[in-house]
């Protein structure tokens, strides 16, 4: 077995002039210049403000229960459109998504034939 002691002294040992032991403070940045935010920060627009509870944009619908998993993974595969839950055994559904994405995620629904919206 190693002693902790022999290690560090071993490690100690072959450091070289210019390397730092580990009780050595070095400064991690020059405090002379007050931090600033970040430039990049401004090119985001703001974003918009709805004045409902966010209901608006979900989208209810019905599928065979064995189908809930393709249905799922094709939402999925279109980014950022909503989140698919399942609501009971029968097959009821809702898709959460935004009032902007709401008619993306209604007319990929639509054109799927295991889908059966409630508009």
């Amino acid at each position: 077995m190693v002693h902790e002691n022999t290690i560090a002294m071993s490690v100690h040992d072959e450091m070289t002039s210019d390397e730092t032991t580990p009780d050595e403070t070095i400064p991690l940045r020059d405090n002379r210049e007050p931090l600033m935010p970040s430039r990049s920060l401004s090119g985001f627009p703001e974003p918009p403000s709805y004045s409902g509870t966010g209901e608006e944009g979900y989208l209810y619908f019905h599928i065979d229960p064995k189908y809930t998993n393709y249905v799922n993974r094709i939402l999925e595969g279109y980014e950022y459109i909503g989140v698919m839950t399942s609501l009971d055994k029968s097959g009821r559904c809702i898709v959460r998504c935004t009032p902007d994405t709401r008619s993306l995620a209604s007319e990929i629904l639509s054109r799927l034939p295991e889908v059966t919206l409630e508009i």
